[in-house]
């Protein structure tokens, strides 16, 4: 067997990386909705708690007050 045989070329890499992605996330989804499936109470309690306390998504995007530096005036 020579050495060029056991090396990928970028298609099989990129078929192989793309196919244990998604298959990792599939993975994901489906211990994420059994988990929720075997405790229902704990999800609604969060959300419940972050709706009675304050809690609010921050938006990054809204413009911030800028400090205004204060200069002496001459007179």
């Amino acid at each position: 067997m020579q050495p060029s045989e056991l090396v990928m070329n970028p298609k099989q890499v990129f078929l192989s990386v793309l196919l244990f992605g998604v298959a990792g996330l599939l993975l994901f989804m489906y211990l994420q909705v059994c988990i929720e499936e075997q405790h229902p109470g704990k999800v609604e309690k969060r959300r419940e708690q972050r709706a009675t306390s304050g809690w609010e998504p921050v938006n990054y995007l809204r413009s911030t007050p800028r400090i205004k530096p204060q200069v002496p005036h001459a007179q």
